[in-house]
Parts: C-alpha cells; structure tokens; sequence
C-alpha cells in the first residue's frame, strides 16, 4: 500500500496512514510480547492504546477511502486502495470491542 500511495502529493495523509500502521505495529506486538511474558500492563495504559487506535484508524481508513480511491485509474491498485481502507475500519472496529473487553474486565 504504500507504494501505491506514495504516487500522490498527499505527504501529511501519507504520513498518518503509514505513521498509524507502523506505530500500531510496533505498539501491539509490544503489548502482545508483555502479555505472553506475563507482565501486568495497567488497564488505563491498554484502554488508551485502544482508544487512539480507534481515533487513528477510522481517520486512516477515511482518508484512504475518500481520497485516493479516486485518484487510481488502474482496477487492481483500486482495489487494493479499497481494501486497506475496508481493512482498517475493520480494525478501528476490532480495537472498539477490545476497549470494551478492557473495561469489563
């Protein structure tokens, strides 16, 4: 994905689509290696990884979706373009029930 968006003149949305996944990345295999090493992570600092996760990805997902999806001529960059954004609303969704997962616990 980021090739295909690095083609357009949009460097401040490129950068929090590619700043969001790559941060999250980052955040959630951290958290994921804590968790499985049995480390006691403090409910407020996961329930506010979920909560900008939440805010980062509707805002990526949107900007994918609404500005680049016209730009593309060719189908199969298009589709990918749809893709990534269906995939991380999706996500934005995932983190949404995993906050409260979080708070019910």
């Amino acid at each position: 994905m980021i090739e295909i968006i690095s083609e357009h003149s949009y460097t401040s949305q490129a950068m929090l689509v590619c700043g969001t996944l790559t941060g999250y990345l980052i955040i959630c295999c951290t958290l994921l290696l804590g968790h499985l090493l049995g480390a006691v992570i403090d409910k407020r600092i996961d329930c506010l990884f979920s909560i900008g996760a939440i805010i980062m990805f509707i805002a990526s997902g949107v900007i994918v979706l609404d500005r680049w999806t016209n730009e593309l001529l060719q189908s199969q960059d298009l589709n990918a373009l749809k893709g990534a954004g269906a995939f991380m609303l999706i996500t934005a969704l995932i983190f949404f029930a995993d906050t409260f997962v979080i708070v019910r616990s």
